[in-house]
């Protein structure tokens, strides 16, 4: 007897070191199952078990030391080594700190079972032994739209002798990205002009958002007054920080004024309903931010030109973008020595697929996040 009930201690021992959690799905026979391990005597669970759960979206901050979790579409932020948990303007206290080991993060599994569902009362619930949840959205990247800058009757940035233009530059690295990625990603790849046409900005980003599009990229090419200015540059949105930026935001988004109708058309972008399209960005801009940089540093790795950086600016065609979204400036058709570049075949595929890996890290990242 005495025997039985070692081996039955031993077991509930181990059993209480590697337990897990059921997550049930309503209105489905979908289950799921959240591990979870002891650190002295408190239980926790891997934060990236999230991610295989509800496809929640993980990324961490060093500098702040803060985790930041998207959830239900909602932003749940944690305070790492602390016990604490802010969710909109409140702060909860789960009593357990968060642990990192080898750069895992694990949190208490008393923040399932007593925050979370105080959090997300509409979402989950906990009920004895289970949670129970709502059937989670899929947010991986599974769309992009490619925007060819310009076309038709604006030529965009044209070459010193005035025979190279920047519309049909980009349209060619375009279509041999999105040839790129069809064939390597399991992505579906919309391009928002396949030929020589005139689209106007607005039009171009309402194509995305109508398209329940994840990522927007625009292609461009560069012009600056100095023929010795060269280099690649990946801009997100935001107010231009630079002279530098602000004569890039200036150039990109000139067609509102030169093609689009004046001063009227620069008017309906600054209207209320834009200014409302920029707040809606905002929630994308850090998503942007490590897409620029993912894209920049692919770039000059693949091409060894000179690095421009990741900046900021105002442009017309990522206000509207509800979305991540990037402009990229392949190079300068100022530059004689560029222009040569930027018209050969070959360079336009190592431009391509350059963007293409810059897309395929930030995809992993992005759809796994941990």
């Amino acid at each position: 007897m005495k025997r039985i009930l070692i081996i039955l201690s031993l077991l509930l021992f181990v059993s209480s070191i590697w337990a897990d959690l059921t997550v049930k799905f309503k209105g489905t026979s979908l289950t799921e199952k959240i591990d979870t391990k002891r650190f002295d005597n408190t239980e926790y669970f891997r934060a990236s078990e999230l991610n295989k759960v509800f496809h929640a979206k993980i990324s961490d901050d060093k500098i702040d030391q803060r985790l930041y979790v998207n959830l239900y579409d909602e932003q749940i932020i944690f305070l790492i080594e602390t016990s604490y948990v802010q969710h909109r303007d409140k702060i909860y206290n789960f009593k357990y700190p968060i642990r990192s080991q080898k750069g895992k993060f694990y949190i208490p599994v008393l923040f399932l079972k007593k925050i979370l569902p105080k959090l997300l009362p509409d979402k989950i619930k906990y009920s004895g032994k289970n949670l129970i949840a709502e059937n989670p959205r899929d947010d991986s990247i599974k769309r992009i739209v490619i925007d060819p800058g310009h076309g038709g009757k604006d030529p965009g940035a044209v070459s010193i002798n005035k025979k190279n233009y920047e519309k049909t530059i980009v349209l060619k690295v375009a279509q041999k990205l999105s040839k790129i990625i069809i064939k390597e990603l399991n992505c579906e790849v919309l391009i928002t002009r396949t030929k020589d046409e005139f689209i106007s900005l607005q039009e171009r980003t309402r194509y995305a958002n109508s398209n329940n599009a994840d990522l927007f990229i625009s292609l461009h090419c560069n012009a600056h007054r100095s023929n010795k200015a060269n280099g690649i540059e990946v801009y997100y949105l935001s107010t231009a920080k630079t002279d530098d930026a602000r004569a890039v935001e200036a150039l990109e988004n000139s067609v509102v004024y030169d093609f689009e109708g004046g001063t009227e058309a620069v008017k309906k972008y600054d209207d209320l309903s834009f200014i409302l399209a920029d707040m809606a960005q905002n929630e994308h801009l850090r998503e942007s931010n490590e897409l620029a940089m993912k894209l920049q540093e692919n770039l000059i790795q693949s091409t060894k030109s000179y690095d421009r950086g990741v900046k900021q600016a105002n442009f017309y065609v990522l206000r509207g973008a509800f979305m991540p979204a990037v402009l990229i400036e392949l190079g300068f058709l100022s530059n004689k020595k560029e222009e040569k570049k930027l018209m050969k075949d070959s360079y336009q595929n190592t431009l391509a697929k350059a963007i293409f890996e810059g897309l395929k890290s930030f995809k992993l990242k992005y759809d796994s996040l941990q």
